[in-house]
C-alpha cells in the first residue's frame, strides 16, 4: 500500500495573521511554527508574491517571519501562468477584488497558484461568500480547490502537541 500524496498548500495572508497574530503566535507555539516551516522546507506550503508583498507591510509577527522563512523558500513567483489564471479567475469573478480599495488584491493569486499547484488554499475569510460578495471560500468552493482555516493544517498533517 502505497501512502497518500502530500498535501501542498497555497497561503493567503489573512491565514498568516491569523496563525502568527491572532491565534497561534510563535513564541507560545514553536512546535506549532516548526511543523509549518517543515512544510515550506519540503516545498508544500507557500504563497503568491503578491501575498508576500501584503504580508510584509503587515505588524511585526507575521514580516518578521517572512522574512526569516525566505522569499525563496516560500514564495511562487508571478509568471505568464499564473497571470493567465487570474486574469480568467478574474472575468469569471469580477467582483472578487471590486472595490475593495487595494484589500484582498493578491485574493486570486492565492486561487490562483493554488489550481496550478494542485494546492489547498489556506484562508482567514469565512465561507460566507456569494456571488455579489464573494470570498476566497466562494470562489473555491465554485472551482473545486480545497480551501480551508489555519487550524486545519494541523488536522489534516495530524500534528500532535504535548505540553
Amino acid at each position: 500500500m502505497t501512502a497518500p500524496p502530500s498535501r501542498l498548500y497555497s497561503i493567503d495572508t489573512s491565514a498568516l495573521i491569523d496563525g502568527l497574530e491572532r491565534y497561534y503566535p510563535e513564541e507560545n507555539f514553536p512546535g506549532l511554527w516548526e511543523q509549518v516551516e517543515s512544510l515550506v522546507d519540503a516545498g508544500r506550503f507557500f504563497c503568491s508574491e503578491e501575498v508576500w508583498e501584503e504580508a510584509r507591510v503587515h505588524a511585526a509577527p507575521v514580516k518578521a517571519w517572512c522574512e526569516k522563512v525566505g522569499f525563496d523558500s516560500l514564495v511562487k513567483t508571478t509568471n505568464l501562468t499564473v497571470i493567465g489564471e487570474v486574469q480568467q479567475i478574474l472575468q469569471d469573478h469580477p467582483l472578487l477584488v471590486k472595490n475593495q480599495k487595494n484589500k484582498n488584491r493578491a485574493d486570486p493569486f492565492v486561487i490562483a497558484v493554488a489550481k496550478i499547484m494542485g494546492a489547498t488554499v489556506v484562508t482567514g475569510e469565512g465561507g460566507d461568500g456569494t456571488a455579489n460578495r464573494p470570498k476566497i471560500p466562494y470562489i473555491c468552493n465554485l472551482m473545486g480547490i480545497p480551501c480551508v482555516r489555519f487550524l486545519d493544517i494541523v488536522r489534516l498533517e495530524s500534528w500532535r502537541f504535548r505540553a
